[in-house]
Protein backbone atom coordinates (compact mmCIF):
# COMPACT_ATOMS: atom_id res chain seq x y z
CA UNK A 1 0.00 0.00 0.00
CA UNK A 2 1.31 3.51 -0.85
CA UNK A 3 1.19 6.03 1.86
CA UNK A 4 -1.31 7.92 -0.05
CA UNK A 5 -3.88 5.40 0.18
CA UNK A 6 -3.03 4.37 3.96
CA UNK A 7 -3.58 8.24 4.27
CA UNK A 8 -6.47 7.80 2.82
CA UNK A 9 -7.72 4.76 4.73
CA UNK A 10 -6.60 6.58 8.00
CA UNK A 11 -9.07 9.53 7.41
CA UNK A 12 -11.69 7.53 6.34
CA UNK A 13 -12.25 4.32 8.92
CA UNK A 14 -10.78 6.89 11.61
CA UNK A 15 -7.88 3.88 12.61
CA UNK A 16 -4.58 3.67 12.77
CA UNK A 17 -3.65 0.08 11.42
CA UNK A 18 -7.12 -0.79 14.19
CA UNK A 19 -6.12 1.63 16.46
CA UNK A 20 -9.07 3.47 17.59
CA UNK A 21 -9.46 5.88 21.12
CA UNK A 22 -10.07 3.56 23.19
CA UNK A 23 -7.48 1.00 22.11
CA UNK A 24 -5.62 -0.81 25.05
CA UNK A 25 -2.15 -0.36 25.33
CA UNK A 26 -1.53 -4.20 24.21
CA UNK A 27 -3.22 -3.31 21.05
CA UNK A 28 -1.07 -0.97 19.92
CA UNK A 29 1.93 -3.44 20.52
CA UNK A 30 0.67 -5.66 17.82
CA UNK A 31 -0.72 -3.23 15.74
CA UNK A 32 2.73 -0.99 15.39
CA UNK A 33 5.61 -3.96 15.58
CA UNK A 34 8.69 -1.49 15.91
CA UNK A 35 10.61 0.26 18.57
CA UNK A 36 9.12 2.97 20.67
CA UNK A 37 10.28 5.58 23.55
CA UNK A 38 7.62 5.13 26.19
CA UNK A 39 7.39 8.37 28.52
CA UNK A 40 5.06 8.55 31.82
CA UNK A 41 3.06 11.67 32.58
CA UNK A 42 1.19 12.61 35.52
CA UNK A 43 -2.35 11.35 36.07
CA UNK A 44 -1.92 7.58 34.61
CA UNK A 45 -0.82 9.24 30.68
CA UNK A 46 1.42 7.97 28.87
CA UNK A 47 3.38 8.77 25.74
CA UNK A 48 4.48 6.63 23.15
CA UNK A 49 6.69 7.71 20.47
CA UNK A 50 7.39 5.19 17.41
CA UNK A 51 9.35 7.11 15.09
CA UNK A 52 6.72 7.88 12.90
CA UNK A 53 3.74 7.31 14.91
CA UNK A 54 3.19 9.25 18.40
CA UNK A 55 0.16 7.30 20.58
CA UNK A 56 -1.33 8.97 24.06
CA UNK A 57 -3.21 7.28 26.59
CA UNK A 58 -4.52 7.87 29.88
CA UNK A 59 -6.25 6.04 32.50
CA UNK A 60 -5.69 3.67 35.65
CA UNK A 61 -5.17 1.35 35.79
CA UNK A 62 -6.04 0.36 32.37
CA UNK A 63 -4.63 2.79 30.02
CA UNK A 64 -7.02 3.80 27.01
CA UNK A 65 -5.57 5.50 23.66
CA UNK A 66 -7.06 8.95 23.61
CA UNK A 67 -5.08 10.34 20.24
CA UNK A 68 -2.29 10.02 18.15
CA UNK A 69 -0.42 11.18 15.14
CA UNK A 70 0.84 10.16 11.82
CA UNK A 71 4.43 12.36 11.85
CA UNK A 72 4.80 12.88 7.93
CA UNK A 73 6.87 15.59 8.45
CA UNK A 74 9.90 13.56 10.13
CA UNK A 75 10.37 11.78 6.79
CA UNK A 76 12.78 13.89 4.88
CA UNK A 77 14.95 14.40 7.35
CA UNK A 78 14.96 10.36 8.62
CA UNK A 79 14.86 8.20 5.52
CA UNK A 80 14.88 5.34 7.96
CA UNK A 81 11.97 5.80 9.56
CA UNK A 82 10.12 4.94 6.10
CA UNK A 83 11.69 1.72 5.45
CA UNK A 84 11.03 0.76 8.72
CA UNK A 85 7.59 1.22 8.54
CA UNK A 86 7.61 -0.72 5.20
CA UNK A 87 9.18 -3.45 6.42
CA UNK A 88 6.65 -3.88 9.67
CA UNK A 89 3.56 -2.46 8.41
CA UNK A 90 4.09 -2.86 4.15
CA UNK A 91 3.35 1.18 3.61
CA UNK A 92 5.99 2.52 1.78
CA UNK A 93 5.56 6.01 2.50
CA UNK A 94 8.32 8.69 0.46
CA UNK A 95 10.10 11.27 1.92
CA UNK A 96 6.98 14.13 1.00
CA UNK A 97 3.27 12.93 0.86
CA UNK A 98 1.32 15.36 -1.35
CA UNK A 99 -2.07 16.54 -0.34
CA UNK A 100 -2.90 15.79 -4.15
CA UNK A 101 -1.85 12.07 -4.44
CA UNK A 102 -4.26 11.36 -0.79
CA UNK A 103 -7.09 13.37 -2.63
CA UNK A 104 -6.82 11.03 -5.25
CA UNK A 105 -7.05 8.16 -2.91
CA UNK A 106 -9.63 9.06 -1.38
CA UNK A 107 -12.65 7.66 -3.20
CA UNK A 108 -10.90 4.59 -3.14
CA UNK A 109 -11.08 4.48 0.65
CA UNK A 110 -14.62 5.42 0.44
CA UNK A 111 -14.70 8.87 1.29
CA UNK A 112 -15.84 12.19 -0.47
CA UNK A 113 -13.98 15.55 -0.56
CA UNK A 114 -16.57 17.32 0.30
CA UNK A 115 -17.51 15.74 3.49
CA UNK A 116 -13.88 17.04 4.91
CA UNK A 117 -14.08 20.77 7.15
CA UNK A 118 -11.69 22.17 5.69
CA UNK A 119 -9.85 25.01 7.93
CA UNK A 120 -6.50 27.59 7.71
CA UNK A 121 -4.62 27.42 10.92
CA UNK A 122 -1.35 30.04 10.11
CA UNK A 123 0.80 28.50 7.33
CA UNK A 124 -1.28 24.93 7.39
CA UNK A 125 -4.87 24.08 5.85
CA UNK A 126 -6.52 21.55 7.92
CA UNK A 127 -8.84 18.76 6.52
CA UNK A 128 -11.16 16.94 9.20
CA UNK A 129 -13.40 14.02 8.77
CA UNK A 130 -16.18 14.68 11.45
CA UNK A 131 -16.96 11.51 11.40
CA UNK A 132 -13.93 9.35 12.26
CA UNK A 133 -11.92 12.82 14.21
CA UNK A 134 -8.97 12.59 11.99
CA UNK A 135 -7.80 15.79 10.44
CA UNK A 136 -4.39 16.26 8.45
CA UNK A 137 -2.51 19.07 8.44
CA UNK A 138 -1.29 20.25 4.88
CA UNK A 139 1.63 22.84 4.77
CA UNK A 140 0.34 26.05 2.61
CA UNK A 141 2.32 28.27 3.29
CA UNK A 142 4.90 29.02 0.50
CA UNK A 143 7.75 26.94 1.69
CA UNK A 144 9.72 24.52 -0.73
CA UNK A 145 10.61 20.88 0.19
CA UNK A 146 14.03 20.51 2.03
CA UNK A 147 14.29 18.60 4.97
CA UNK A 148 10.39 19.40 5.88
CA UNK A 149 7.55 19.41 3.77
CA UNK A 150 6.53 22.10 1.72
CA UNK A 151 3.71 23.70 -0.31
CA UNK A 152 0.88 21.15 -0.56
CA UNK A 153 2.80 18.35 1.43
CA UNK A 154 1.15 16.58 5.00
CA UNK A 155 2.76 17.91 7.97
CA UNK A 156 1.28 15.20 10.11
CA UNK A 157 -2.30 13.01 10.29
CA UNK A 158 -3.97 13.29 13.98
CA UNK A 159 -6.30 10.71 15.56
CA UNK A 160 -8.58 12.09 18.36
Amino acid sequence: MTGPEFVAAFLAAGGLRGLRPGSAVAEADLALPVDFIEEDGPGGMLRRDYGLVELYFSGEPDRLLTGGSLELHRLPGEPALAAEWSSATGVDFAPYTAWSEVRGALAAAGLAEAALERTTQGDYLEYRNPDTKVSVLVVDGEDERDDWPGHGDLWSVSLG
